[in-house]
């Protein structure tokens, strides 16, 4: 596969994590992620701001990580785990707020997808490596 394309697809990965974490639940909250919150954060005993911030942050992390290309496979299963686990406890515990279940699923399959090329295809260029990996690729 094109190392440049597959560079792209991990910038592009990369920008959905920091668009829906640093933007959408850190610097601009989206009312629509803070009702989904809400019927969960009680649960766990922290105002739904507070939870919302912390996703954020851990979303914006998971895409420094991309980025950065260490350990792709794990951080591009990672993130399809996540996926997975977000929609679910949205679905299951975000009341009313989800309408559309099957359509929150299916906005996330090429999120998916991408992460399943870069692991199955390696980080491409620019790519940080550490010396475990390097051993494994020579």
């Amino acid at each position: 596969m094109n190392d440049n394309l597959i560079l792209t697809t991990r910038c592009v990965l990369a920008l959905v994590w920091l668009y829906n974490g640093l933007w959408l639940k850190v610097m601009d909250v989206s009312p629509h992620h803070l009702e989904i919150v809400s019927g969960i954060a009680p649960a766990i005993g922290l105002p739904p701001r507070v939870f919302l911030s912390i996703i954020g942050g851990l979303e914006t992390l998971l895409a420094v990580g991309i980025v950065s290309g260490l350990f792709y496979r794990f951080v591009s299963y990672f993130q399809i785990g996540i996926i997975l686990l977000m929609n679910t406890i949205g679905i299951v515990y975000g009341g009313g707020s989800i309408k559309e279940p099957a359509g929150l699923i299916i906005m996330n399959l090429p999120i998916v997808m991408c992460a399943l090329i870069v692991a199955k295809h390696g980080p491409g260029p620019y790519a940080m490596r550490s010396i475990k990996q390097e051993e494994i690729l020579k």
